[in-house]
């Protein structure tokens, strides 16, 4: 009887649990639902801004040493102000940089802005007038609005975008959402048109920087394929109208604009040993520092010296695959064992440590263990939508299809 009562109890603590675990999948699913249908509410300017006098803006990327003071400095701010702002209790969270961060620097005759971003949130600005200087961190502050543009190709497509007066930072944005799918040097053909739905963020009322895409059309010989931004399971994503991920598992080349200076060759004579050994990977030339990047998502299952292969990373992905990153001068802050990093994050910067002959990126790519050419892998796409955000985001590609159409058609 007694072990009777024992299992009975044992049944309900089990139903009780999964009980609990269905909640946390129904919450789960409602954030997402409730965080992108923010989304679909699209703010269009009242009145047309003037964009002819925009300050002059730069990116700051965030390397070892910098502080708030010494940007500060190499500004030529006054030190008595410098001091202040330094001292000031309000920007202690905004004067902890971190390696590889990236700020926005917007200047003219009269301001200096440095704009932080905080992930999700709006960003924080420190705005420096000659002897004084504010925060602004306030949302009421903020305002995002949305534009629309469309062109047709009859030069490259990025100077066809200048032509139509789209800010260059969306035409970047355009080429990489698109050239998962598209080769721009091969692919583009004169005639091929393009639709975008995009927000700019503006400080009370001025312009302060461009956003995001939030929908586009390529019509790519006689072929449309569609993007919109969709986020779940707070990660922003571009997706075709079916619900299937536009971005791949894994990027093409860990560093952009590289030249290949070694490929894939089972019988190469090594430049350092000078006798014939497999050479199972791809060779990167670049210089020394570049940035290089994690192809996938995954966990860092490596992270040490090797005396072939230098500072090396392995990086571990759905369990199934392997990407290596060899002869690195150095690993990026927080790069360890155990470290979960995503497609695109930089793990690590170009060198010619162990056997190199020169600053290069050796980067291997295994399946279940085995060495494949990384030149020759077909990845498939990222997760597409889950089921719980299927009915939100198929409401968003009406919406924004038919307000696409209807803004063509009036110009």
């Amino acid at each position: 009887m007694y072990i009777g009562s024992q299992f009975k109890f044992i049944l309900i603590i089990l139903f009780l649990l999964f009980v609990a675990l269905v909640f946390i999948l129904i919450d789960d699913s409602k954030r997402d639902f409730e965080q992108t249908q923010q989304e679909i509410k699209l703010t269009f300017p009242k009145n047309n801004h003037n964009f002819t006098q925009i300050p002059i803006e730069s990116r700051i990327k965030i390397k070892s040493g910098d502080s708030l003071y010494s940007l500060l400095k190499e500004l030529d701010i006054k030190e008595e102000l410098i001091n202040k702002i330094i001292l000031d209790d309000n920007l202690k969270e905004f004067s902890r940089f971190r390696i590889d961060e990236t700020l926005l620097l917007r200047t003219d005759s009269k301001t200096i802005r440095i704009i932080k971003y905080r992930g999700k949130q709006l960003p924080v600005i420190l705005e420096i007038n000659s002897d004084t200087y504010s925060v602004f961190s306030d949302p009421s502050l903020f305002q995002k609005y949305v534009f629309f543009k469309e062109f047709k190709i009859t030069d490259s497509l990025y100077q066809s975008g200048i032509n139509a007066n789209v800010p260059d930072v969306i035409l970047a944005d355009l080429i990489y959402i698109f050239g998962w799918d598209i080769d721009f040097a091969f692919d583009i053909r004169e005639g091929d048109s393009v639709k975008i739905l995009y927000e700019d963020t503006y400080f009370n009322g001025n312009f302060l920087f461009n956003g995001d895409i939030l929908a586009a059309e390529f019509i790519n010989n006689g072929e449309e394929i569609s993007a919109i931004r969709f986020s779940q399971k707070g990660r922003k994503d571009y997706y075709a109208k079916d619900s299937s991920n536009i971005r791949k598992a894994f990027l093409k080349t860990p560093i952009e604009f590289a030249k290949i200076s070694s490929h894939y060759n089972l019988k190469r004579k090594h430049p350092v040993l000078n006798t014939i050994r497999a050479h199972r990977g791809t060779d990167y030339a670049a210089k020394k520092g570049t940035p290089v990047k994690v192809t996938g998502d995954g966990v860092v299952t490596r992270a040490d010296y090797s005396e072939s292969y230098g500072n090396i990373i392995d990086v571990l992905h759905f369990n199934t695959y392997t990407t290596r990153y060899a002869h690195l001068n150095n690993f990026s802050n927080n790069i360890k064992v155990g470290t979960k990093v995503l497609q695109g994050d930089v793990i690590g910067y170009v060198g010619s440590t162990g056997l190199a002959t020169g600053p290069h990126l050796h980067y291997e790519f295994h399946i279940n263990g085995k060495h494949t050419n990384p030149v020759n892998i077909k990845p498939t796409n990222a997760a597409p939508i889950n089921s719980y955000n299927l009915a939100n985001f198929n409401k968003i590609v009406n919406e924004r299809s038919k307000l696409i159409d209807n803004l063509s058609n009036n110009e």
